[in-house]
């Protein structure tokens, strides 16, 4: 994780499900980048799988910060600007491509993270899937904050199918409540 800003701030990186935190003093127009995210034990913050996992990262400024993440690993990176949850929409589409590797596990994927507690969640998968997702068909389930829910495309051989056009969106769980801000990552 990378974090600026033109005032002195403040950060705390938590990852609230598995008890980790971890706070960072952030100097004035300079990048201050984080520790390295735990990788191993009750900590482990990485998703191995399909399926709902208790590791989202939250991060907190005292004042206003940019953030970014960077993931990297051999030949291959890839990183995503991190939006502050008020600025989080409430229905996405996938955005992927057909993955093509010389690797096994080269998956299109996507997750939601819950940013509040009893969040519905309405998944509609657009490609056959690990997690049993019937294409097109409406499938929903309900995450407290900080969980995750990833879904992956499936593997023919080392090629993933494409979730393109996957909808996530949050639902009222009884009809008269809002929905809730969700974050989507692909």
């Amino acid at each position: 994780l990378y974090f600026t800003s033109d005032k002195n701030a403040n950060v705390t990186v938590t990852i609230p499900r598995v008890g980790y935190t971890q706070p960072y003093t952030v100097l004035a127009n300079q990048v201050t980048i984080s520790n390295t995210i735990p990788k191993s034990g009750v900590q482990d913050a990485r998703i191995s799988g399909a399926g709902t996992f208790n590791r989202g990262i939250h991060v907190t400024s005292d004042v206003p910060i940019v953030a970014y993440a960077h993931i990297y690993n051999a030949a291959v990176s890839g990183a995503s600007l991190l939006f502050p949850t008020n600025t989080l929409g409430k229905d996405y589409y996938s955005i992927n491509y057909t993955q093509s590797s010389n690797q096994t596990n080269a998956n299109s994927f996507f997750f939601v993270v819950a940013t509040e507690d009893n969040t519905t969640v309405e998944i509609i998968p657009s490609a056959t899937n690990v997690n049993g997702l019937a294409v097109g068909q409406i499938f929903t389930l309900t995450l407290n904050q900080g969980q995750i829910y990833n879904v992956m495309g499936t593997l023919n051989g080392t090629q993933g199918a494409d979730l393109t056009g996957s909808r996530i969106r949050s639902v009222s769980s009884n009809g008269s409540g809002g929905c809730k801000k969700i974050a989507v990552f692909s």
